[in-house]
């Protein structure tokens, strides 16, 4: 047998060059060799390199590392340019808001700078004023007796409302002998107050034909119609117009051209059964007349309101009448007249007297203690 022989099939064991024999691995192959020292310390200065390369790129440039704390959060960019040169640029920090811890108090406290607080004076405002316009005075008139302010409005050709805004009054303000008003633009000076003037009427010298005594019911177109002549001519020949009042029991003229019929008859006829009226008036009162009348039935604080009604009421006209009322106060005869008997009054046509007006038109204002028999929706004063 050779020696190869007898090295491979006798020897069970080979040497690894340490005087230790090994077991080959079962199945056969061939032995592996001794590890090389070199490549394990390669390896282990590769795994240590991986460790350190971090540090190291954080450690580049000046060598030291970047603290956040002590930068305030900036972040520093190393640039190279193209002749290897690092250049650092530095990234202002961003600063976070300040968080403010809660307190007890529902309201947080806030911290106004001083250059925004506003002063004193710049806050305070001055109260904006508004003056009351300045009356405007045209021209200047004196009050006299029997002055109203309804007396001064007609004869100045203004309201009397306007009269009294300009002064500063109403129309209910009392009016004193020798007070200088104002009259407002447009006013015409008001001519000195005849006291003593007196209208009368005149009677028309027409030939009368005949004589008409007025019935319950007549008018003036009616009676002009059963005499056969013109309303104008009736009423000329007894100075009156067709607005004037016809009283039961009245005698009318009949002129020339009328018929005289059983109706008309002749003023020296007998007397009708119709009783007469009791007042028939005969003259025309002027309204300084009128206002008199009202000042002596009437107390000096209530003048004015009574002024202001019979203008409403009758436009100061003594004759005027309707289905109810008659007068200057425009009295409700058929309302009164169970109580004015006491006062002496019994017949209707006695209210046509302005005088006797404007007395029991003040007593009935004492029976009901106030303004009620002339108020309306728009006008009523207290008492």
């Amino acid at each position: 047998m050779s020696t190869y022989q007898q090295s491979s099939v006798t020897d069970q064991f080979w040497s690894n060059g340490s005087g230790r024999r090994r077991r080959p691995r079962s199945g056969g192959g061939f032995p592996r060799g001794p590890k090389d020292p070199f490549r394990r310390r390669l390896a282990a200065l590769f795994i240590v390199g991986l460790c350190i390369a971090p540090i190291a790129w954080a450690l580049r440039g000046d060598g030291n590392a970047v603290d956040v704390t002590s930068t305030g959060g900036a972040a520093a960019i190393v640039q190279f340019d193209t002749n290897g040169d690092a250049t650092t640029t530095v990234v202002a920090p961003t600063v976070e808001p300040a968080i403010i811890p809660p307190t007890t108090d529902s309201v947080a406290a806030v911290t106004v700078p001083e250059t925004a607080a506003p002063t004193t004076e710049a806050i305070v405002l001055e109260p904006a004023t508004t003056e009351a316009p300045k009356r405007v005075c045209a021209s200047k008139y004196t009050v006299q007796a029997g002055d109203s302010w309804f007396g001064i409005a007609e004869r100045s050709g203004v309201k009397a409302s306007l009269i009294a805004g300009t002064n500063n009054k109403t129309i209910q303000s009392p009016l004193m002998v020798g007070q200088e008003i104002c009259l407002p633009p447009g006013a015409t000076v008001p001519a000195p107050i005849e006291p003593d003037a007196v209208t009368t009427t005149t009677t028309p010298k027409i030939a009368c034909v005949g004589a008409y005594i007025v019935k319950t019911g007549d008018s003036w177109s009616g009676i002009a119609k059963k005499v056969g002549i013109k309303i104008s001519e009736l009423t000329a020949a007894n100075g009156k117009t067709s607005r004037s009042t016809l009283l039961p029991g009245q005698e009318l003229c009949l002129p020339k051209g009328a018929v005289t019929t059983s109706a008309a008859a002749p003023s020296t006829s007998a007397p009708t059964t119709t009783q007469p009226p009791k007042y028939v008036p005969t003259k025309t009162f002027t309204r300084a007349e009128l206002e008199k009348f009202v000042r002596d039935a009437w107390p000096d604080e209530l003048e004015d309101n009574a002024f202001y009604v019979v203008n409403r009421e009758s436009r100061w006209n003594p004759l005027s009448r309707n289905s109810c009322c008659i007068g200057l106060f425009q009295l409700n005869w058929n309302s009164h007249k169970s109580w004015m008997k006491n006062y002496g009054i019994t017949d209707a046509s006695e209210l046509l007297n302005p005088e006797v007006n404007a007395k029991l038109a003040y007593a009935t204002w004492q029976r009901s203690g106030s303004w009620a028999p002339w108020c309306t929706r728009n006008w009523c004063p207290t008492p």
